[in-house]
């Protein structure tokens, strides 16, 4: 097959994991699935839609995308995995990176759906990126739960908007006391009229200074710095005059350019980086877009030291072997090639630290065993209603997720430990329970029949993975 005059199809080449950038895609269209696969390859290196007389045989030999693997469903729609050599990128800019792979391609007439599905990047690409400068062993270091294992437990101060800041700070204190280690602002939350960001953040900070004279404990809390990136800057140097080294950020908002630059300012003043992915979604779901594996691999390279990845079992998409994978992605170090889970892989160079995953989204304490049996331990459990909308108050609802967590470290259900809190009996008589057991039979059961169902992905396209679980 030959579009643009050229072929792109290269079905026995075995890609260079050192030195290729590798992506994979779910295509269909109205052309056959050789003709869009040439398509995108030519529009997203060398090519276009015609034969042209500028180019050579020995640029369009060394950095044109390579076709190596097709999986046809049906004649117009199938899988996609193309290699591209890093010596066609600019590799130290992400930005042009992003906007070859990922940028023209989804505008292309002949295509009706396309699902960027993963990136594989070399260690050589990653070692031109900073990675989390703190990331999960900081954290915990920060927090001095670096011998304990736990989860950490965290909330958002509900409402997200329209609390004064010493009615915030005050809610805060009530989460603080029944047990939480983290408060943020929510994504909606910067610097209105009502909770100007300055007195909001003063108030706050005295509300963990309290804590901690009133129970020993170190908490923290996380200001939502989002805006122009002079604004950002500007608010980074107001939490260096208070003494304060948390700051959140809403990463897919800000885009790429302005969170590397965010990114490198909040680095070199060792401030900790709470990423929220508010937005992403307008890219992750739908039949033209991105998965999210693709942004978790991104941020985690930019330098994030927490992010929002999701929960499997809350208020928010996402099955439950995904959000595994999610924090897997964040966490480990390498991970093999998944076709079940439509996964590259990934092999992160040893100076990119682990970065801790942020379980959030329609939480409480009924979801404390099902979160820990998808992620383990290292993880931040952050209930929002779960905490606020409880019956007898923010700090009894705090104290049911730290009753749950702590049950659940001395290998007992929350079922068993409301035999003695009431205020995780209250949740769970109100909200219910998920069987952590239940979680567990869904998971093994895709990974003992991870074959059947790659077969059954490869056979019957993107659907039917867009329904997991």
């Amino acid at each position: 097959m030959v579009y643009g005059g050229y072929n792109y199809l290269e079905m026995d080449y075995t890609p260079d994991l050192k030195n290729d950038i590798l992506v994979w895609h779910w295509v269909s269209g109205t052309h056959t699935l050789e003709t869009l696969a040439e398509a995108i390859a030519a529009e997203s290196s060398v090519g276009t839609w015609t034969k042209l007389k500028t180019i050579n045989q020995d640029v369009f030999t060394k950095l044109k995308a390579k076709v190596y693997k097709l999986q046809k469903v049906g004649s117009n729609a199938g899988f996609v995995w193309l290699a591209y050599p890093i010596e066609h990128f600019d590799a130290k800019n992400l930005l042009q990176i992003l906007a070859s792979i990922r940028g023209n391609i989804f505008g292309l007439n002949e295509l009706s759906e396309l699902r960027f599905l993963d990136i594989w990047m070399p260690t050589r690409l990653q070692k031109l990126y900073p990675g989390p400068k703190f990331g999960l062993k900081g954290i915990r270091k920060r927090l001095g739960t670096d011998g304990t294992g736990r989860p950490h437990i965290g909330t958002i101060v509900k409402p997200k908007v329209g609390l004064a800041p010493k009615e915030w700070a005050e809610v805060a204190y009530e989460a603080f006391m029944g047990g939480v280690d983290f408060v943020k602002d929510d994504e909606n939350l910067v610097d209105q009229d009502f909770c100007r960001w300055e007195e909001r953040v003063h108030e706050v900070l005295k509300v963990v200074d309290r804590v901690k004279t009133e129970t020993g404990r170190t908490v923290a809390y996380s200001p939502n710095i989002t805006d122009s990136y002079y604004n950002m800057v500007t608010r980074m140097e107001r939490l260096k005059d208070m003494g304060w080294d948390w700051a959140m950020l809403d990463v897919y908002m800000i885009g790429y350019a302005g969170l590397q630059d965010i990114v490198k300012e909040l680095h070199d003043n060792n401030i900790i980086i709470h990423a929220h992915r508010a937005g992403h979604t307008a890219e992750t779901r739908g039949a033209f877009g991105v998965e999210y594996t693709i942004f978790a691999k991104l941020w985690r390279l930019i330098g994030v030291d927490q992010l929002h990845t999701g929960t499997g079992v809350g208020k928010m998409e996402g099955a439950s072997a995904l959000i595994r994978h999610y924090g897997d992605i964040c966490r480990k170090d390498r991970s093999p090639k998944a076709g079940h889970l439509l996964s590259l892989g990934f092999e992160w160079d040893r100076d990119i630290n682990p970065l801790m995953p942020v379980a959030s989204g329609g939480l409480n304490a009924g979801c404390v065993d099902a979160l820990l049996e998808i992620y383990g331990n290292d993880v931040v459990i952050q209930c929002g209603g779960g905490i606020h909308g409880h019956p007898g108050g923010t700090r009894a609802g705090a104290k049911s997720v730290k009753d749950a967590v702590d049950g659940a470290m001395e290998n007992k259900t929350s079922i068993e430990t409301a035999k003695k809190s009431k205020e995780l009996k209250v949740v769970l008589d109100n909200w219910g329970y998920i069987d952590r057991l239940s979680v567990r039979e869904k998971l093994d059961d895709l990974n003992n029949n991870r074959k059947k169902f790659e077969k059954l992905l490869m056979d019957t396209g993107y659907g039917a993975f867009a329904k997991l679980d």
